[in-house]
């Protein structure tokens, strides 16, 4: 088995993608879980942040798809492309459980450079239909069933939600890891009609003077320049005074993290938020495109709405965390985070919370240091291993060796490897080898040796 086979068959199973804003991310501690200036008049553009804090409107990648639709249904016939690489398209309809639209496609994209047509490749699987066809969905809910359209079919809901579809490519949990990105390539064409109610998508810049009561399915889709909130129409309404304003707090999380990383996830479309109950069990959100959150996170209180993290007394940890995950994952090896998959995540989290002044009210970033002097005092490496604060408290550690310049300096240098080119050894309960070659790299990143800090953390190296 290669290394990222590896890696990924164990990621499957401890599933490192939980995350948790506020104080949720502390109590998660002991679980294992799992490119441009704005263009004139662009209404996804929306309205201005402070300087320091402005978003740029990037060009629209060809994977993100929007399907303009009415305030409220029926919804009639909409023909529109669907790349295998786009992490699901909003068809525009909504439909309530029982109800059916009629789905056809043509057209040929790819899976794993086989070419196919919408009815995908018949002799291999992947969740219960063939790879590369084109499936359908009742809200993007986690690992939820998918109906097998391919070139054709009368597609019924299961449930209340909106229409996506998509190629079948992974898992939801594999698409975390950027599976539809390097496994997928290519467009067909969608037709869809139905009678039902329609589900908009709403750019910021659109909305103060969008008529959000005469959506009759109660739900929407408000996109910025790199993000997408799926939200019910009340919340919209509740938080219309902050919600462009937060998403553009989205946006410029998403630059911020860019910053530093240098690659973007998901072949840089925007990425999605979407309230899913099913992951509640799981964990508060759950990175990958869609994030899937707690529906708190859009109905809940005041300072977790994520449709007020323009607001000072939002606690944004969690939104920051949880694109930090997925900018993790955006091109070169990714298993070097093994050690502990919920620290990494947060690297880009405090430099864009630091960046955009948010420093007040994060009581993350106000005590992810708080176990250093008593660890220092006594260091056992299995605390640090387990701990991804204490973690996150080492490794930032860093940039006084580095400077402004170290994580981009690392992140740039990883892009050059693959997961198979890092050499794993699983029988090692310390992780050697991989803190070797964060050591390596961190040198190389901070232009001098770091040995001496790796030690006085009593981090094991080969």
């Amino acid at each position: 088995m290669t290394s990222r086979s590896w890696a990924l068959a164990l990621i499957l199973i401890v599933h490192a993608a939980i995350a948790c804003g506020g104080e949720k991310m502390r109590a998660s501690h002991t679980t294992m879980d799992a490119d441009a200036a704005v263009a004139a008049g662009d209404p996804d553009a929306g309205p201005d942040l402070p300087a320091a804090d402005a978003a740029v409107e990037p060009p629209a990648t060809e994977f993100d798809i929007v399907v303009d639709v009415e305030p409220a249904g029926p919804y009639g016939q909409r023909s529109f492309d669907v790349p295998a690489r786009s992490n699901w398209v909003n068809t525009g309809l909504f439909l309530r459980a029982g109800e059916s639209a009629t789905i056809a496609a043509s057209g040929t994209w790819s899976y794993h450079d086989e070419a196919t047509g919408p009815d995908g490749i018949t002799d291999i699987e992947v969740v219960g239909c063939p790879a590369g066809m084109l499936v359908a969905r009742s809200g993007l809910h986690y690992e939820d069933a998918r109906a097998c359209v391919g070139a054709g079919a009368e597609y019924t809901a299961p449930r209340d939600g909106i229409l996506y579809v998509g190629a079948n490519v992974s898992t939801d949990l594999g698409e975390t890891y950027e599976s539809r990105v390097l496994e997928s390539d290519g467009t067909i064409e969608v037709t869809v009609e139905g009678t039902g109610d329609t589900a908009p998508s709403i750019a910021i810049g659109e909305l103060a003077g969008y008529d959000l009561a005469a959506v009759a399915s109660g739900w929407v889709e408000l996109r910025g320049a790199h993000s997408v909130v799926t939200v019910p129409v009340a919340d919209a309404v509740r938080d219309l005074g902050s919600a462009a304003a937060s998403i553009r707090v989205l946006d410029s999380i998403y630059e911020l993290h860019q910053e530093i990383r240098g690659a973007v996830p998901a072949a840089g479309q925007r990425i999605r938020f979407f309230p899913d109950p099913d992951v509640v069990p799981v964990g508060y959100m759950l990175a990958g495109n869609p994030i899937r959150c707690d529906p708190s996170i859009m109905s809940g209180g005041d300072t977790q709405r994520i449709l007020r993290a323009s607001e000072q007394g939002t606690d944004i940890w969690g939104f920051a965390h949880e694109v930090g995950h997925d900018f993790t994952m955006a091109g070169g090896t990714w298993v070097y985070m093994y050690p502990n998959l919920e620290s990494w995540p947060n690297i880009f989290t405090v430099h864009a919370l630091r960046a955009l002044d948010r420093t007040e009210d994060q009581p993350n970033l106000a005590t992810y240091c708080d176990g250093r002097d008593a660890y220092l005092a006594a260091p056992s490496y299995p605390t640090l291993r387990s701990d991804p604060f204490l973690q996150l408290c080492f490794l930032l550690e860093f940039e006084e060796d580095g400077g402004a310049s170290f994580w981009p300096s690392f992140f740039a240098a990883l892009n050059d490897l693959t997961n198979e080119d890092v050499q794993l050894d699983t029988s090692d309960p310390e992780d050697r080898m991989l803190w070797g070659l964060i050591r390596d790299r961190f040198s190389e990143a901070a232009g001098v040796d770091v040995t001496p800090r790796f030690q006085a953390w009593s981090v094991p190296l080969p």
